[in-house]
């Protein structure tokens, strides 16, 4: 079995972004994170991208979380996604990712297997992630709730601000209309049906399960 381990100090697939100092890890793991994710490209098939369902999230991290697959134009499948953060995510998103492959009627284990974090698949744009940045308004890590802090202020002024916050705090993130993007898959993956199951985690914590279903494929070349 090949088990593709990345262990990397950044996060996120659901935020709020917020601008703030962020240090990265400059170690090894980090070194060879960016090294394999880097070959994350490919030619050589094509995906067709079905759906996304969510299994189950926990609502001390999540107060809200939904995903919603549809047909984009009658033709593709695109997913929009919302949430909101019950907690502080920062950086400390990870997923860990495992794929299955039907046979005999159902899905079996296939030996791939790759932890990874959610900030650092963005901003390598594993399988197109980066472009959840592009529809809807999430715009990049960290993935955060939004706070304010409140100090010497009027009573009149204070139950306004306390007002404006509740409101932010219960703001739902979304992304919408986005599709990954078989350009910027692992190479040499054989045909047939796949599923993903995607484990969201804040640290090592569970957040979330969600589950990813496509089929890669070869097209029939014709030398006519």
């Amino acid at each position: 079995m090949i088990i593709l381990k990345l262990l990397v100090v950044c996060v996120g697939v659901l935020s709020t972004s917020a601008s703030g100092p962020h240090t990265p890890n400059n170690g090894k793991h980090s070194i060879e994170t960016g090294d394999l994710l880097s070959k994350f490209h490919q030619n050589d098939y094509k995906v067709k991208f079905e759906r996304v369902e969510l299994i189950s999230y926990k609502k001390e991290y999540l107060k809200h979380f939904r995903i919603v697959t549809f047909k984009y134009n009658r033709t593709c499948a695109v997913i929009n996604v919302t949430w909101t953060f019950a907690i502080d995510v920062g950086y400390n998103y990870n997923l860990l990712l495992q794929m299955y492959r039907f046979a005999s009627n159902e899905y079996r284990l296939f030996p791939v297997r790759l932890e990874l974090n959610f900030c650092e698949a963005i901003k390598a744009n594993v399988a197109g992630i980066e472009g959840i940045t592009h529809c809807g308004n999430f715009t990049g890590c960290p993935f955060i709730k939004v706070r304010l802090k409140i100090l010497s202020l009027s009573q009149e002024t204070l139950n306004f601000v306390t007002d404006f916050l509740i409101i932010l705090q219960e703001k739902i993130m979304h992304i919408c209309h986005w599709q990954p993007d078989p350009a910027r898959l692992p190479p040499f993956m054989p045909d047939g049906q796949y599923m993903i199951e995607i484990q969201g985690l804040f640290g090592s914590e569970e957040m979330y399960i969600a589950r990813a279903y496509s089929t890669v494929y070869r097209p029939i070349v014709n030398f006519k």
